[in-house]
């Protein structure tokens, strides 16, 4: 009787340690890359696919996510930017407790600057929605905002050859429950 009653409590705890929801207030910090396309003078829509690296108080790991911009709007309303887009698109942040996808919500908008043909910038400022994820983070729920901000550079190496550079780097707070 005494044996049952061990492997009834651990079998509890196992239990219970397996449905333990994570419960995160805090930030993160973002650092990666992101792959750049459409922008045109006639199509002036963007699609940005991001991934790298993040850490923080709500966790550690990677993340990818392709954010797509709309139709343009111009100053005053964009800050000084050259013009703004409003944002759809998702994210999924993955770690060693499982994942989650923040999805951006209206409101969210990339200011897109061409700086001079060589330097061009997209700073997004994203309200994003999570609903769910795997292992750990299976009933998580929460509005993160993400201050994501891509740098694209381009010069001519010591070859002559031109070489593109984008560099990515943003914070992530909230709170996830």
């Amino acid at each position: 009787m005494r044996r049952l009653a061990v492997l009834l409590c651990i079998a509890l705890v196992t239990f219970a340690s397996s449905a333990v929801a994570v419960a995160a207030t805090g930030s993160a910090t973002l650092t990666g890359t992101s792959e750049w396309s459409g922008g045109t003078f006639d199509d002036p829509v963007t699609v940005t696919a991001i991934h790298g690296t993040f850490a923080g108080t709500l966790g550690k790991g990677t993340y990818e996510g392709t954010l797509t911009g709309g139709a343009s709007f111009f100053f005053p309303d964009c800050d000084f930017s050259s013009f703004c887009q409003p944002v759809t698109g998702a994210i999924t942040f993955s770690g060693n407790r499982g994942s989650f996808t923040g999805v951006v919500q209206p409101g969210s908008i990339v200011a897109v600057e061409d700086i001079h043909p060589r330097v061009a910038s997209r700073a997004f400022t994203l309200t994003l929605r999570v609903t769910g994820g795997t292992r750990g983070y299976s009933n998580a729920d929460g509005l993160l905002t993400l201050s994501y901000f891509s740098l694209r550079t381009r010069f001519v190496n010591e070859d002559f050859q031109l070489i593109t550079t984008i560099s990515d780097s943003g914070s992530l707070a909230g709170d996830l429950r």
